[in-house]
């Protein structure tokens, strides 16, 4: 996938130092925290900086989604599609307008199918994933949620990439 991506409204990067504090900010609300398997609550630098240590290894795990105020949330894409979004930018299409964005990359690059899934409760998630066509498989698991400290039910989706050129006619 290409590094650095453009929309209409976002710019999508790889995450850097300097977006530590509006990450931090944002993690650090429950509510966006809650709906994530491994972010913990509260979020601190010293979780940032960890993640970004992970990311060497894998940059497209974690990009940053700017608007032209600055960070709005990260998205992570390689055969598995994961993100959030700052509480502040909840409803704007921001999300959708990102995954449909690296979700096109992903594809346009010859990858294969892409794995993603929502916790049980997290309507706004499952929509994204709907729009862009992600299918249920029909598994659901429970897992742990490091932020929630408890179990939560992940249910999984899958896109195949003749859905993708289906719904986008290719």
């Amino acid at each position: 996938m290409a590094l650095e991506l453009r929309t209409e409204r976002l710019e999508i990067r790889p995450l850097t130092a300097s977006d530590e504090a509006a990450v931090v900010a944002q993690l650090g609300d429950y509510e966006v925290s809650r709906w994530l398997t491994v972010v913990p609550y509260p979020y601190t630098p010293k979780d940032f900086r960890d993640f970004l240590d992970f990311l060497e290894a894998e940059p497209r795990e974690g990009l940053a989604i700017h608007d032209a105020e600055g960070l709005v949330g990260v998205i992570g894409a390689t055969d598995r599609l994961g993100y959030w979004l700052g509480r502040a930018h909840h409803g704007k299409g921001y999300m959708s307008e990102a995954a449909q964005a690296v979700v096109a990359d992903h594809f346009a690059r010859g990858a294969e199918d892409m794995h993603s899934g929502y916790f049980e409760g997290n309507g706004a998630s499952a929509r994204v994933l709907e729009k862009l066509g992600f299918a249920h498989t029909g598994q659901s698991r429970r897992v742990n949620s490091v932020a929630q400290g408890a179990e939560a039910t992940l249910k999984a989706l899958i896109l195949t990439r003749e859905a993708w050129e289906a719904r986008h006619g290719h």
